[in-house]
């Protein structure tokens, strides 16, 4: 893949590395974390709805393993849900944040890559909590999906306060 060649994730480093261990004694580092970022970034570019599937396109597909910068062994799926649990949510918003800003630096140069920057940067959401303005807490009647919906049949309650009851009626045809 022509997108992941042009990109250089080295000032992602510290994020994307944060808990491994690095050197010494201990079990190594099996696969690089760029590897798999990458990995993420292409489940997101190909539309592969769950990493279950992706890693299954992995292991079928030659190329997709190569783009991504794997040999013959790939990762499982717990190893993608523990890289996600340990780079975080802050972590995450940090790598979209970077991938946004360096497709806006390609944008003129290589604005193919830059588009595909701009979708991979929607990272892995499925682990990140759903943010809402409003508090959990209040029972209080706020502008929720029920103000939705109350709004609708206050609106077709009054389409029919304006309409006589029978001016629809279906009149009978001569010679019925």
């Amino acid at each position: 893949m022509l997108l992941f060649e042009s990109l250089d994730l080295t000032p992602l480093h510290s994020i994307l590395w944060k808990g491994l261990h690095v050197g010494g004694a201990g079990r190594p580092v099996e696969y690089d974390p760029e590897c798999d970022l990458r990995a993420l970034m292409l489940r997101q570019l190909e539309q592969i709805p769950y990493v279950k599937d992706l890693v299954k396109r992995l292991r079928r597909y030659r190329d997709m393993r190569s783009a991504c910068g794997y040999g013959e062994k790939v990762p499982t799926e717990a190893h993608f849900s523990q890289m996600k649990k340990r780079i975080g949510v802050k972590g995450f918003s940090a790598v979209e944040k970077w991938l946004r800003h360096e497709a806006l630096r390609l944008r003129k140069s290589q604005p193919l890559s830059a588009v595909g920057l701009v979708q991979a940067a929607c990272a892995d959401g499925t682990d990140l909590p759903a943010w809402s303005s409003r508090d959990p807490h209040d029972t209080s009647r706020g502008l929720g999906d029920n103000w939705m919906v109350e709004r609708l049949m206050w609106k077709a309650s009054s389409l029919k306060k304006l309409v006589e009851p029978n001016q629809f009626q279906r009149q009978p045809c001569k010679g019925e």
